[in-house]
């Protein structure tokens, strides 16, 4: 199921998913790529990406609010 998507250039979006394999839950965050080049958007899914049990998602949240915490304190300090 999508959950969120965002543009990260003309012919890339990244994009969240949640899935189920075997009775368990995972978060897929991955970049799909326009295979037409902009010509029909026939929008595939490349190898980049992560994909990670839902168990481990307060983790991934722990480390994106550090990564934004320390963009923050950064941009302080300048």
């Amino acid at each position: 199921m999508l959950i969120y998507k965002f543009s990260k250039n003309a012919l890339e979006e990244v994009r969240v998913e949640i899935s189920t394999y075997q009775n368990k839950g995972y978060l897929n965050i991955r970049i799909w790529f326009d295979a037409s080049k902009g010509q029909n958007t026939d929008w595939r899914p490349s190898h980049k990406g992560v994909t990670l049990s839902l168990d481990l998602l307060p983790e991934l949240k722990k480390s994106i609010d550090l990564a934004i915490g320390f963009l923050d304190s950064d941009k302080r300090g300048e």
